[in-house]
């Protein structure tokens, strides 16, 4: 059976590092789902651009297209998120809350990858998976010591109780699975691009490098019916 790896939101910074990454270094067929089309340059032959907006529709369509390229996909990424959009922006204060951006957050950040979790459960039993969604370490309720940012750590802290769940209900019905909801760290991505003022000297990390720390951590996980929270170095987050 031909093993492959599934990018979702391949269009994004840590997205298309990783579809680089897996073209880079040979195998199986390489899927990237995205809203944009696929950059242009990208003529490998195991390179499958799969365009979607996310609708149930076409995400159901996306997954029956897979299921065709690689039936039993070994490495399944999940980067969609969204921190800062058009009026969604970090809050500072109480007063900043706005009920429709928390809830577009929500959507995005929490509700978007369990729905693809849905979709592709079809995909999923016994065989050996590594199944990885992009988390992140301010959705922590126990390392929150700075506050603010309302709508994005609940949405992140959602995302976790919700991966959570998947990954008790997938060791009884996908038992190959191992679920992880991974910290990047802080990227040079178009996400944190707005932030970087506050990171410290020398912890910025460029899409490439988070790529490697996530294939390499995802090689050394092994399926256990549980969710994992790991940083970008492997080191557990608090919830």
């Amino acid at each position: 059976m031909n093993e492959g790896v599934v990018v979702i939101g391949a269009g994004g910074g840590i997205g298309q590092a990783l579809v680089a990454h897996w073209l880079a270094t040979g195998g199986g067929p390489v899927m990237a789902v995205s809203r944009q089309p696929a950059p242009v340059g990208c003529d490998d032959p195991r390179l499958h651009w799969l365009r979607c907006d996310y609708s149930d529709q076409q995400m159901a369509d996306v997954v029956a297209r897979i299921a065709t390229l690689a039936p039993r996909p070994h490495r399944l990424v999940i980067c969609n998120g969204v921190l800062h959009q058009g009026g969604i922006k970090p809050e500072k204060r109480l007063e900043a809350l706005d009920v429709e951006a928390m809830t577009s957050l929500y959507q995005t950040n929490a509700l978007l990858p369990l729905r693809w979790i849905n979709q592709l459960l079809p995909l999923l039993g016994a065989s050996p998976c590594t199944l990885a969604v992009l988390s992140a370490r301010v959705g922590s309720i126990g390392d929150n010591r700075a506050g603010g940012w309302y709508g994005y750590r609940a949405s992140k802290a959602a995302l976790n109780m919700l991966l959570k769940c998947a990954a008790i209900e997938l060791a009884r019905r996908a038992p190959g699975v191992k679920l992880l909801a991974f910290h990047p760290g802080s990227v040079d991505t178009q996400l944190s691009r707005p932030f970087h003022a506050n990171v410290p000297d020398g912890s910025l990390q460029t899409p490439e490098q988070v790529a490697r720390h996530l294939v390499s951590l995802m090689a050394g996980l092994i399926p256990d019916g549980e969710l994992s929270y790991l940083d970008w170095q492997g080191k557990t987050i608090e919830w």
